[in-house]
This record gives structure tokens, C-alpha cells and sequence, in this order.
């Protein structure tokens, strides 16, 4: 009798625990099994289980600086085969081979695949419409490892995208990595072409200190050519896609200043922050410090994450406004381009070099933002805390008390 009740026990257990897996098996549920790689005109492929194919259809969306229909407007159907597998032709238009997200939705054949013409999100009843889905977030071509970060090569497949629009190059003869370990980035013409160059961060980094390192007279580019350190999130135009730029360009106007923070919206009053820059040899550093409620940007003349002394400082800016993103999916990019598609007025090939990118974590006692939480961040905390200075109100509540206190001690001896 003990051994039965010991089995009986034992049954109880699998059973109880195998329930969410014999429900989960039961689910109606679709996958990918082919996805064309990025810049292929191949057709995207997947399955279906757990659902009766002739009840049910596929709605395939991709993501080429918006979101559109698949296979077409007038066809937005994709049919299931009976042995559950369906296949969609995506490349039916536009620049679809540049498309950098793929979405598909299984849902019943009375509801609509609802149609998509460039939308930056996915309507919500596109969710509520189905019973299963699927997104895709494809790469680029080719990545190369740079300031011990994976980076992807920007390629426009031999289209002209954004920005700009320009025809983006990742060949390697645009884009490489010295035997110093630093990161070249070329504006060439080849075929009565220009190609640019951007690579993209394969990284959410988050709240911290972007050190970008630049070994080029970038007081001196053409006209036309902008150089881009920034963050991006395609994934957030609720957020302005968490657009954060240190910018160096003329704007195509010959006596324009040369550099720019900018926060996105740039057309908001007070986001956008313009300076002439002037150097005397080729090293400069660049940072944005992305805290939750401000940005704290800054050029040095050298190459130092934090001034020697006040005559190291070409410009500084500290951004409060009301347009400072949450952190979320953004990557950290660096581009160079030509500003509206316009080459070089010159003429002539333009090449940056970034000698190093640095990156250090935010951290709520770290009051001079220098990836340490030490002595020298005890006697600014300390002072502040004695001021009932916000500077001290670690936890964001809008009082300095001892709640902040408990942030900072909590803190206290973190190193980066």
C-alpha cells in the first residue's frame, strides 16, 4: 500500500508539472524557419502548429524606415500550406531588401492583416487580431570589433537611405580597423558614386559616460560632410528614438559654425547647442554623460575623459530640458555622410579616424562621473547633502534626505 501511494504520489507530481508543457504544446504558435539576410531579394519562410491552416493566414510586416505590408497592399494574405508551412515574398518594392525588422502574425482568416505604409509602430489590434507572432531583428553584413565592442557595418544595398539619402558602403576599403586599433571611416566615389560610411554599436549601453576619442582635424571637413557620434533606438518614436548627438558639420553653408549637441526633437526650443571648433592638431575628445533627467556634453582639446584643467575645454553643455529619453534599446553610432546627398565641394575623399570609444556606466553616486564611487565623490556628495543641494538627491524623489544617503553608502567603493 506505502509503495502505491509513493507512485501515486510521484504521478501527481509529473502531472502537475508537465501541465504548463502539454498547454504550452497546444498553443497555436509560428516561427521562422528562413530569414533572407539583409540585402537579399529571397523570400521569407516559416511555419504554423496547433492550428487548422484553412482557418488561419499569415500578415508579414517589415520594418524599412517604416513599417510596410507584405507581400502587397492589394494582397496582404499570406497563405498556410497544409503541412503548416507558408512563405511570403518581401522584397516586392521600395528599398524592402534594406528592411532591418521583420514581424508576422498569425491570425484568423475573417480578421483583416491590417495595412502598413511607413508607420514608425505596429498598431496594437495587429496584436489583438492574432494568435501567435513573431519579430526579427536582422543584421548587417559584415561586423567588425573595434574598442572591445562588436560593430556593425552600415550597407544600403546600392539604395540611397538615410541619412542624407546616401548610398552607405560597408567594403572594407571604407571601412577597417588599423593595426593600432583604430577605427577608419571614408566618404569615397567609385562608379560616379558616393558612398558613406556608418557603423552601429551591437550594444544597449544605456545611462553613462560616450567617450569618443577622435584623431582627425575634424574643424577642417568639407562643407557637405557631417560626422555623427550618437545614440539610436528605431524601436522609440515615442521617445524620439532616443536620439542624443554630438555633431561636427557646416550644414552645407561655407561660414556656419562646425558643431553641434543636439537632443532630438532638434526643433524644440533650447535642444539644440551650437559652437565653432578650432583645433591645432588632430586629437579631440567628445563626450555625452545620458543621466535620467539631463545630459552634460563636452569637447577637450586631446585626448583625456575628464579636462586637465579648465583650458583643455573647447565647449560644454548641460541639457535639462524636457526631452531627455529614458534609456531603452538605443545603440551607440558613429557616421559619416554627406549632408542632403551633395558631395564634397572639393571634390575630394574624406576619411575620419576614431582612435578609441569608451563607455562608462552610470551609477547614482557617481558624482563626477568618472566610473568611481570614492573619496572624491564623498566630499561632493557631502557638501551637497550639507546644502540640501538636488545634486545629492540620488533617488530622484526631489528631496535631498536620507534616503540618498542610503543610495550613496550603498554605492560607496563601486569601481568601473
Amino acid at each position: 500500500m506505502r509503495n502505491k501511494k509513493y507512485l501515486d504520489c510521484i504521478f501527481l507530481l509529473i502531472s502537475f508539472f508537465s501541465y504548463p508543457l502539454l498547454s504550452l504544446a497546444s498553443e497555436p504558435g509560428i516561427e521562422f524557419t528562413y530569414v533572407p539576410p539583409y540585402c537579399s531579394f529571397e523570400n521569407l519562410k516559416g511555419r504554423v502548429w496547433n492550428v487548422n491552416p484553412d482557418d488561419y493566414k499569415v500578415c508579414v510586416y517589415i520594418y524599412a524606415g517604416g513599417w510596410w505590408t507584405k507581400p502587397y497592399w492589394d494582397n496582404p494574405d499570406t497563405f498556410i500550406n497544409d503541412d503548416g508551412f507558408w512563405e511570403c515574398d518581401i522584397t516586392t518594392g521600395g528599398i524592402d531588401e534594406t528592411a532591418t525588422r521583420i514581424a508576422a502574425f498569425l491570425t484568423p482568416k475573417e480578421k483583416k492583416c491590417e495595412l502598413m505604409s511607413g508607420q514608425q509602430k505596429l498598431p496594437q489590434t495587429i496584436y489583438n487580431n492574432s494568435v501567435a507572432n513573431i519579430e526579427v531583428k536582422r543584421k548587417m553584413l559584415r561586423t567588425i570589433t573595434f574598442s572591445g565592442y562588436n560593430w556593425e557595418v552600415k550597407s544600403s544595398c546600392g539604395r540611397k537611405i538615410g541619412p542624407g539619402p546616401n548610398y552607405f558602403s560597408d567594403n572594407e576599403e571604407d571601412v577597417w580597423i588599423d593595426e593600432d586599433g583604430q577605427l577608419h571611416l571614408k566618404i569615397s566615389k567609385r562608379a560616379g558614386k558616393w558612398y558613406c560610411t556608418e557603423v552601429i554599436n551591437e550594444n544597449s549601453l544605456g545611462y553613462g559616460k560616450y567617450i569618443f576619442y577622435i584623431a582627425s582635424r575634424i574643424d577642417k571637413l568639407d562643407k557637405n560632410v557631417v560626422l555623427g557620434l550618437f545614440t539610436w533606438d528605431e524601436t522609440a518614436p515615442e521617445y524620439n528614438y532616443r536620439e542624443i548627438d554630438i555633431e561636427f558639420s557646416r550644414w552645407g553653408i561655407e561660414l556656419n559654425e562646425n558643431a553641434q549637441y543636439v537632443v532630438r526633437p532638434w526643433e524644440h526650443p533650447g535642444n539644440i547647442h551650437r559652437f565653432n571648433i578650432e583645433l591645432n592638431e588632430d586629437y579631440s575628445t567628445h563626450f555625452l554623460n545620458w543621466y535620467p533627467n539631463s545630459i552634460f556634453f563636452q569637447s577637450l582639446y586631446g585626448h583625456y575623459p575628464f579636462p586637465p584643467s579648465e583650458e583643455y575645454i573647447i565647449e560644454s553643455w548641460n541639457y535639462t530640458g524636457n526631452d531627455v529619453p529614458p534609456a531603452g534599446q538605443e545603440n551607440v553610432r558613429i557616421n559619416l555622410w554627406l549632408y542632403e546627398g551633395n558631395p564634397p565641394s572639393d571634390g575630394e575623399s574624406v576619411e575620419v579616424v576614431i582612435k578609441k570609444f569608451e563607455f562608462i556606466p552610470w551609477c547614482e553616486g557617481d558624482m563626477d562621473g568618472d566610473g568611481d564611487v570614492d573619496g572624491s565623490d564623498l566630499a561632493t556628495f557631502a557638501d551637497a547633502y550639507a546644502k540640501e543641494d538636488l545634486k545629492a538627491d540620488l533617488n530622484k524623489d526631489g528631496e535631498v534626505n536620507m534616503d540618498d544617503l542610503a543610495v550613496f553608502s550603498a554605492d560607496f567603493g563601486r569601481t568601473n
